[in-house]
């Protein structure tokens, strides 16, 4: 406010509290992104052993054709 003067020792508290209150969200919002991530990796790893399976019973295949 134009009127009151605050000390720096108020100002610094706000700005921890702040900067706490930022490091929360921070933390929530990497979670969240996290969360969303593990059923994707998941996914692509079983595409992956998919595909590797794949690609070995092809190789079996043709090294028994020889």
């Amino acid at each position: 406010m134009p009127g009151e003067k605050r000390t720096v020792q108020e100002i610094r508290g706000e700005i921890a509290s702040e900067r706490a209150e930022l490091q929360r969200a921070l933390g929530d919002l990497r979670a969240g992104l996290e969360a969303r991530r593990k059923p994707a990796k998941r996914v692509a790893g079983s595409v992956a052993a998919g595909l590797a399976a794949l690609v070995t019973v092809k190789a079996a295949r043709r090294l028994r054709g020889r």
